[in-house]
Order: C-alpha cells, then sequence, then structure tokens
C-alpha cells in the first residue's frame, strides 16, 4: 500500500502542476497512507502485539495531526488555532513567514493614467489594435526607453520566483511589465498613405514613434468609424513582453514575448459638432 502510494507521488512529478494544488494532492495521499496504518494498527492491537501496536498508535496520531494543519492551511486558507507545530518548527529553524509571504499581493503600479485628460465612460469605448513589422520593433524601442527612464517598471509585479510559483498555475504567464502602465505621450494619427488610424507613442511629443493602429472600434470597422465620428485615444495601455512561467520543483521559466496594445478611444458624432 505504502509502495503504491510512494508511486502516485513520483508519477505526480512529470506534471506541472500548481504548487498549491500538488499539495493538496499530497494531502488526499498521506490521507490513504494514514488510513492504512490505522488498520495496520489495528491488526497489531488485536494480535497483541502491545509493543509495535503502540508504536505505530503514536506514529498514527502525529501524522494525523499533521495531515488536520496542512488540510485546515490549504483547503482552507488559514492557519489552524491547533497548530503548535508550525511556530515552534519556525523558531527553531529561524524562518519565521509573515503575512506578505503567506498572501503575496500583487502591488501593480499605476503610472500617468490620465495624460491625455479625462473622459466620461459613456464616451469611450475598447478599440481593437493591431500591431505589424515595423511597429512592434518601433513598441520594443519605446518600452525599453520608458525603463530605462525609469517610467515604466519591470519588476514581475513585486513577485519574486517563488510567489510567482505558489500563487500561479502552471503555465499562466506573469509579465516582467507591471500591469496597467500608460506612456507618458500617446496620440491617434491619420496616415492617409497607408490609408490607417496609426497609433504613436513615445516619451514625449518630439519623441514618438508609430506604434500599432487600430483596426476596429468596438466592432465597427475603422474606416467607417472614422467617417461617421470624430476619434480620440483616451488610454493606452503597454500589455505583454517577456514573462516568466511556473514550471517543475518550485522554479520559474523565463520566456521571450512580444509587446501588444489595450487602447480604449473617446468619440464624437461629426454632425453634431
Amino acid at each position: 500500500m505504502l509502495s503504491f502510494l510512494d508511486m502516485i507521488n513520483h508519477w505526480l512529478g512529470y506534471f506541472n502542476i500548481n504548487a498549491k494544488l500538488k499539495n493538496r494532492i499530497y494531502i488526499i495521499i498521506a490521507f490513504l497512507g494514514d488510513l492504512y496504518l490505522i488498520y495496520v494498527t489495528t491488526r497489531l492491537l488485536i494480535n497483541h502485539a502491545w509493543v509495535r501496536g503502540l508504536l505505530y498508535c503514536l506514529a498514527v496520531i502525529l501524522i494525523t495531526y499533521c495531515l488536520y494543519i496542512n488540510a485546515v492551511y490549504y483547503y482552507l486558507d488559514r492557519n489552524s488555532r491547533f497548530d503548535f507545530l508550525s511556530p515552534w518548527l519556525s523558531k527553531i529553524t529561524g524562518v519565521v513567514p509573515t503575512a506578505e509571504d503567506a498572501k503575496p499581493k500583487r502591488n501593480a503600479r499605476v503610472i500617468n493614467n490620465a495624460p491625455n485628460g479625462y473622459f466620461t465612460h459613456q464616451d469611450i469605448i475598447p478599440a481593437q489594435v493591431e500591431v505589424d513589422e515595423h511597429e512592434q520593433h518601433n513598441l520594443q524601442h519605446v518600452v525599453q526607453e520608458l525603463l530605462d527612464d525609469g517610467i515604466f517598471t519591470a519588476d514581475y509585479n513585486g513577485l519574486s520566483d517563488s510567489q510567482i510559483v505558489a500563487e500561479t498555475a502552471t503555465g499562466e504567464p506573469v509579465y516582467a511589465l507591471d500591469s496597467q502602465q500608460t506612456p507618458p505621450y500617446f496620440e491617434l494619427y491619420h496616415d492617409k498613405h497607408l490609408r490607417r488610424i496609426e497609433i504613436y507613442m513615445g516619451l514625449n511629443q518630439m519623441e514618438k514613434l508609430a506604434v500599432g493602429h487600430i483596426a476596429k472600434v468596438g466592432l465597427t470597422d475603422i474606416h467607417t468609424a472614422h467617417e461617421q465620428y470624430e476619434l480620440y485615444l483616451a488610454n493606452l495601455f503597454v500589455t505583454g513582453g517577456p514573462h516568466k512561467i511556473a514550471g517543475r520543483n518550485g522554479s520559474t521559466i523565463l520566456m521571450d514575448g512580444q509587446y501588444g496594445l489595450v487602447a480604449n478611444v473617446a468619440y464624437r458624432d461629426r454632425e453634431k459638432r
């Protein structure tokens, strides 16, 4: 029985599973092993093997206690009031968990969230942005410039590698570029030669570069929308780029990626102006 449970334990090591989920599975496996030990202990006591039965009984009590405090922690997301073992182990090892370690938070920084002014929500609609190869090159250049100048931050939303593994599902990316970051300057420009509405972005107006173009405003094609409405870029956020994913054995994997743009457009009927 114990060999079978050990085989399951090794089998789980071949899969990328979220650390919290893996610990929950381990608790179930340990519970099955504990039931088996209870059966063995009962048989020993029935057969009057008092010494071995007593030793097995003490082992069952200790294992059941550890199972209980771990089940409360991993299934109920809190510490048990009967958890006297963890504080003692922390004192012995010198490792004292903090509230920040127990519940890591993503401290996303919102930088210059409204450089183009404020718009009412009823006048704003999401836009579909496309980025070609040339625009992607410009976008990477601008993002790197903003990172170098300290305007953008890229520290995985304040998460360490261990927190990324503990907090994210396996394969879910955690991007280096902190979320909800807005460039200091951006605007829309009607490029009549290319016949599209370009998004320009940069450190300032003098250093702006074309980083993408609008394909749709809401569900409306950009050409139709531009004919009917005056369009203004209300806000712009940079997404994507290099990221980390949770790997096996508590490690992270660094992967490259292209940047993207999330844009919201303000509009006004041309005939009502």
